[in-house]
């Protein structure tokens, strides 16, 4: 049996303003496949990606991320209530550093919780004991209070991780997700994404800069060249010496 897709892109062209960020792209994502991007700067890896989560419109073409064709959106109810089912880990990581770590967690859980209670964070019991499991399970619990701005990259990274963990969603979009850590920082952020989304039969779409680092990541590769997908394969022990030869 086929896998349901999740994220089918057609004809897809995404614009910022005369700007061509993504060119005739055409894509099929399965439920539960781990994918890689990959590129040189300025390729439309990271516009995928917001496409992905509908924060960079379509242009032209159609894209359908879990069901709903995000071209034909028009209500932003509906758009937040898909990007609730899309989790992300920002390469920016888009926490708030004067809040605590529990605080940045249960903000995954935003959606969810819709009331006016959360901005001034009060929320239910029931999600404060998921976000702290959640932080149990990325190794964070010690840091539940703490002020996210006090903790190191690698730290704050697990702590996006935990918000993204806590959101529950079938999708996960990791944007260079282990951009600026050092050796161990990174082998422990691989190890965690790749636990997590194995537990969860989610589905993955990271952004990669190490070429080394796609086998660890991902069982399949796309590469993009100004915007256009120019290969799609899948992941071998050989894949990064090729992708080396592909992205000349």
């Amino acid at each position: 049996m086929t896998a349901l897709a999740v994220v089918e892109a057609s004809g897809l062209y995404v614009n910022a303003g005369d700007h061509v960020l993504l060119r005739d792209v055409n894509l099929s994502v399965a439920a539960g496949e781990r994918i890689a991007i990959v590129g040189h700067n300025g390729a439309g890896k990271s516009s995928f990606l917001r496409a992905v989560s509908g924060f960079n419109g379509v242009h032209r073409g159609s894209l359908k991320v879990l069901g709903t064709d995000i071209s034909v959106i028009r209500e932003r109810r509906a758009l937040r209530d898909l990007r609730s089912h899309v989790a992300q880990v920002h390469q920016g990581l888009h926490l708030i550093g004067r809040l605590s770590v529990l605080d940045n967690v249960l903000i995954g859980g935003a959606a969810r919780n819709a009331s006016w209670l959360t901005w001034i964070r009060r929320w239910p019991a029931h999600e404060a004991e998921h976000a702290r499991a959640a932080l149990a399970r990325v190794g964070m619990s010690w840091a539940a209070g703490r002020r996210t701005d006090s903790l190191s990259g690698g730290e704050r990274q697990k702590v996006a991780i935990a918000r993204a963990l806590h959101q529950n969603a079938p999708m996960l979009l990791a944007d260079e997700p282990t951009a600026s850590l050092d050796a161990e920082a990174a082998d422990e952020v691989i190890n965690l994404l790749t636990a997590l989304v194995a537990e969860r039969k989610s589905t993955l779409i990271c952004v990669v800069h190490d070429l080394d680092l796609v086998p660890r990541l991902a069982d399949r590769v796309i590469v993009l060249r100004r915007g256009q997908v120019v290969a799609d394969v899948a992941v071998t022990a050989n894949t990064a010496s090729e992708l080396r030869g592909v992205m000349k």
